[in-house]
């Protein structure tokens, strides 16, 4: 890349008009990182060629680099009034919509990428994937369903069918994309997580169990995950189990102070009043990540140190 970036920099030397090397000169330095540097040169080039839509294009690309999502908005659409039918502005477009929430338009823009080009995998999957957000689970289903049909290992187009047929209450469908996507990724804390939610609903406590550990055994942060094993132990009076996770808990998650709080519970289960106290003062003294009401812990803890 290094060596491309130098011819460049000598055809743009001995040539400072050759926009072709410009171009390619400022994608190459954003291919590197270097975007702040490629915009001045995008920008020079909007100046010298304001009816280009690639050079809108490229602008758009690299202020989402930036995390510029708004300005990118504004690039492709600019790129669009240009070349309204360009499929590969009409996805950035797309994509970028459902960055900033605009999900209609997100659909709209995507809808007209596969009606020009109908074996476009990637766009059936941000449909879906727009239409699962938009609690729109039919055609969620329907556009992932078309996406795993011309790319069968796209493991999100799974993760989002098997999340629309949980919402729309398919659970037996649910579990068999989930599986798939654990099968196929078996790092895939979320997949474990859902899994365990659903047995949560049909009542089926040892599997949720068994997922919520799997779930923390590939991220071992997750709160969520942590708060529901919990309620399950202490559920059936696993508290020496209970104990054991929330302690591992606070030394990956030092500032958490719901994990100090569900601590506190523990204790207060077991009779223990100096950690229970312990812990609830603990989980004030972090109350900055606290999800309950501050007044209500203050409370507690007072009417704890009576007892």
């Amino acid at each position: 890349m290094q060596e491309d970036i130098a011819i460049l920099q000598e055809r743009l030397k001995n040539n400072p008009n050759d926009y072709d090397a410009m171009e390619a000169y400022a994608i190459a330095l954003s291919d590197i990182g270097e975007n702040e540097e490629a915009l001045k040169n995008f920008i020079y080039l909007k100046k010298v060629l304001p009816d280009n839509p690639q050079v809108y294009y490229n602008i758009g690309i690299i202020l989402e680099k930036l995390n510029k999502n708004d300005d990118a908005v504004i690039a492709y659409e600019r790129a669009l009034s240009l070349s309204p039918e360009d499929t590969d502005i009409l996805y950035n477009y797309a994509n970028v919509c459902i960055k900033v929430g605009n999900l209609k338009k997100a659909e709209e823009y995507l809808k007209k990428v596969i009606s020009t080009d109908k074996d476009d995998e990637n766009s059936y999957f941000q449909l879906g994937r727009v239409c699962s957000k938009a609690k729109k689970y039919d055609d969620a289903i329907k556009y992932l369903t078309k996406a795993l049909e011309l790319d069968s290992s796209d493991v999100f187009a799974k993760f989002y069918l098997a999340y629309s047929y949980k919402e729309l209450g398919d659970a037996a469908s649910a579990i068999k994309y989930y599986q798939e996507v654990i099968a196929q990724n078996p790092d895939y804390s979320w997949a474990y997580y859902n899994l365990a939610s659903i047995f949560i609903e049909q009542n089926n406590d040892d599997q949720a169990i068994l997922y919520l550990e799997k779930t923390l055994k590939t991220n071992p942060v997750d709160i969520a995950a942590i708060k529901l094993l919990v309620k399950l132990f202490a559920k059936y009076k696993k508290y020496a189990a209970a104990e054991k996770l929330l302690k591992q808990a606070t030394t990956d998650m030092p500032e958490e102070a719901d994990v100090c709080y569900l601590l506190a519970q523990i204790y207060k289960e077991l009779k223990n009043k100096i950690n229970y106290v312990k812990y609830l003062k603990l989980a004030l003294k972090k109350n900055l990540t606290f999800s309950g009401n501050i007044k209500n812990l203050e409370l507690e803890i007072s009417q704890s140190e009576k007892k």
